[in-house]
């Protein structure tokens, strides 16, 4: 089993049949609601939560094969770690939360890498739920110690557990923990209690409910969502849509450049700089009066001597010199200056 999940990096998705379930927990309404899963995998378990709802789904998943699967599941999909996500705070509705974990490290040898992951999970990402938001958290039943307990009566309200129904708990003895985020952070003793036993106790499987348990929030757009590793095919994307981009090509590329009227007209030290700088460069007239333009400007050092108290000093002085040069249609090259 550590192998499978060193293999499959922690993840072990939730079978569909467990979030029917969980949905039947939720009183969703008709306006939009924002679900946040920090570990989508293939985003199949948020999608299969909210269909049919008004509700704009959120994903991050460090394996890039399974994020590009997710792309088709869910609204918005960031293919990094949730640490290298830039998130708005307090906005989502729900947090589902189903962490990586590796249940052969259960040993005393890495006790505290399977703790770090299921707890700092939990710990950085409460922040993206809003108060009153449903948290939906997925873990192995000893899993659940007294720091995780701590957490959870600390940020939580009406926190309920479950373990996976037969057929589904066996295999990784996975329960779902419901809660709902209060505006307080001071501690429940009870909840804590309570939440400590679950390790050594046996919880009841989750039910069908026939009437609603949480009332989900609404929300609003979440201001940021974006992932602060840069992908080269993500950037060219920005930089084509960015505003500065075509300034630029107006600038420098002679098919997209546009010339303003001048308030004024230019004299001829004004048309000598135009044609000098390149800005009249290319084909000028009608008919056998046509020619293609050319101007060119180019730094000449000038070297003279000077004789000073019978010392002999040398100078330089650098100059630029215009030239403008017209290739007729019979091939001629005229130089103008």
């Amino acid at each position: 089993m550590r192998l499978e999940g060193q293999i499959k990096m922690g993840y072990y998705p939730t079978p569909l049949r467990v979030v029917e379930r969980v949905r039947s927990f939720l009183k969703l309404p008709e306006k939009k609601v924002t679900i946040l899963d920090p570990c989508c995998g293939e985003g199949l378990a948020v999608k299969k939560l909210v269909e049919g709802i008004n509700a704009e789904t959120y994903g991050i998943e460090l394996d890039k094969k399974r994020a590009e699967e997710a792309i088709s599941n869910l609204d918005h999909v960031l293919a990094c770690g949730y640490e290298e996500a830039r998130i708005t705070n307090n906005t989502f509705s729900i947090l589902w939360l189903n962490p990586p974990y590796d249940f052969e490290t259960m040993g005393d040898n890495v006790e505290r890498m399977t703790e770090r992951k299921e707890k700092t999970f939990l710990i950085n990402t409460i922040k993206y739920l809003k108060v009153g938001g449903i948290l939906i958290y997925i873990i192995p039943q000893l899993r659940l110690d007294k720091s995780i307990a701590k957490t959870l009566s600390s940020k939580f309200e009406n926190i309920q557990g479950y373990r996976f129904m037969d057929g589904e708990y066996e295999g990784y003895k996975q329960i779902v923990v419901f809660g709902r985020k209060k505006r307080s952070t001071e501690p429940d003793e009870t909840e804590y209690l309570n939440l400590a036993q679950v390790p050594g106790v046996t919880l009841d499987e989750i039910p069908v409910m026939a009437g609603d348990v949480y009332d989900v929030p609404t929300s609003d757009e979440i201001p940021l969502f974006r992932s602060s590793v840069i992908e080269l095919e993500e950037l060219e994307r920005e930089v084509r849509s960015s505003p500065i981009w075509k300034r630029l090509n107006e600038m420098f590329l002679r098919k997209n450049a546009k010339l303003r009227r001048p308030p004024l007209p230019l004299h001829s030290g004004h048309l000598g700089l135009l044609l000098a700088s390149g800005c009249l460069d290319g084909l000028v007239g009608e008919g056998d009066e046509r020619h293609i333009v050319r101007g060119k400007v180019a730094k000449v050092v000038q070297t003279y001597q000077e004789v000073k108290d019978k010392v002999t000093e040398e100078h330089q002085v650098e100059s630029y010199q215009v030239t403008i040069k017209i290739l007729t249609r019979g091939g001629d090259i005229i130089t103008l200056m």
